[in-house]
């Protein structure tokens, strides 16, 4: 009697080691093996030229990135390739000064707007130091709007100063291009990321410009 009401509680406590043992190598293997995120965005925002840099303003960049390989334990891949699209827009205020001395000093007004589609082949060349440290290539496809001074005139008033009159022409124009980006990232927690970058864009119309800023991103 003694042996048969031991056997229940012998075989329930075998089977909760059993089951424990086969949760501890499942969650293990589960950990062991769980793939690694192969998809990043990337939200961007820093200052942009427009050509010599005489016209400034601010540009805003979004982003999505797929790892090419996803067996990578490296923090960031090797390749990433994905697509873009950058909002750049900056302006030139005019300047009509008359000195007491009788120096006038005048600058024409400028406006640009650029909006392009960018695809994005990505290599992060360093595997150990400097990992989050990136170069981005690709083409570029995009419409640009330029505001400039068609003509320009002045007249002075006793009381108002200088009063500049202008007439404006706006230009329109479709094309392609391509774009380079040096880019440092750091991760911070978990899947996020912090970074800088600078670019440098060029289409086919010669309209180049130069973003300088910082973004985060989020691996998923």
């Amino acid at each position: 009697m003694r042996i048969n009401n031991m056997l229940p509680v012998t075989l329930f406590a075998a089977s909760l080691f059993v089951g424990s043992s086969i949760s501890a190598q499942t969650s293990s293997s589960t950990s062991k093996f769980k793939p690694k995120p192969s998809y990043a965005a990337h939200l961007s925002v820093g200052q942009v030229l427009f050509g010599t840099g005489d016209v400034r303003g601010y540009g805003l960049l979004v982003a999505v990135e797929k790892s090419v390989f996803k067996k990578s334990v490296r923090p960031f891949p090797a390749f990433q390739v994905g697509f873009g699209l950058n909002f750049e827009t900056g302006i030139r205020k005019p300047v009509n000064i008359l000195y007491p001395s009788g120096v006038f000093e005048e600058s024409s007004y400028g406006q640009a707007s650029k909006t392009s589609g960018w695809a994005t082949f990505k290599y992060h060349p360093f595997k150990h130091s400097m990992d989050g440290f990136s170069v981005t290539v690709g083409p570029t496809l995009g419409i640009t709007q330029t505001t400039s001074e068609k003509s320009v005139g002045f007249s002075y008033d006793p009381f108002l100063g200088v009063i500049r009159k202008s007439v404006l022409a706006t230009e329109n124009h479709f094309g392609m291009g391509y774009r380079i980006a040096v880019q440092q990232q750091f991760v911070i927690k978990d899947q996020f990321m912090i970074g800088f970058r600078a670019d440098f864009s060029n289409d086919v119309y010669g309209d180049i410009n130069t973003f300088l800023g910082g973004g985060i991103g989020y691996k998923f």
